[in-house]
């Protein structure tokens, strides 16, 4: 009787174990939140042109999101100042907007280039309005991320 009731009690630690596991790993699938364009102004720049980058954020969850961290690279390049910066804006559930990130610059030799936008962290927040006041409440991390979009630019000039 001894060895039936050791056998259920490794039955027990394994399955445990495999409930712990499968609780704290995140859920297979798409995120909630999904790059859905990387804007690059103007279209078509000039050799060394300071151009505009905007992306497009989709919530799709059933909560606003807020407080996005980016990677950024541009024509293969990583752009470091995204590494120490967030975005505290919030995206309410079922919407889509647009973020201003940071400007750079085209390359020196007129090409076609990519521009690679990731989001790597954001946060579901409680979003509290009254009157022209508006309270953010950071609830919990996104899950399913990074996730990513790229464009690529053909300059003018360019090949």
């Amino acid at each position: 009787m001894a060895t039936i009731f050791g056998e259920q009690r490794r039955f027990c630690v394994s399955s445990l174990a495999l409930l712990l596991a499968t609780a704290s790993a995140p859920a297979a699938g798409a995120a909630d939140v999904a790059v859905a364009a990387v804007i690059v102004e103007p279209a078509s720049p000039g050799v060394s042109a300071i151009c505009g980058l905007r992306v497009r954020l989709k919530n799709s969850g059933t909560g606003a999101i807020s407080n996005f961290r980016f990677a950024v690279k541009v024509d293969g390049q990583d752009v470091t100042l995204y590494k120490t910066h967030s975005y505290a804006v919030n995206i309410d559930a079922g919407k889509t907007d647009e973020l201003a990130l940071y400007n750079f610059h085209s390359p020196a030799a007129a090409k076609a280039f990519d521009v690679q936008v990731t989001l790597l962290e954001a946060e579901w927040v409680q979003v509290k309005r009254e009157g022209t006041t508006t309270t953010t409440t950071p609830t919990g991390s996104v899950t399913g991320l990074p996730v990513a979009g790229s464009l690529t630019v053909k300059m003018s000039g360019g090949k």
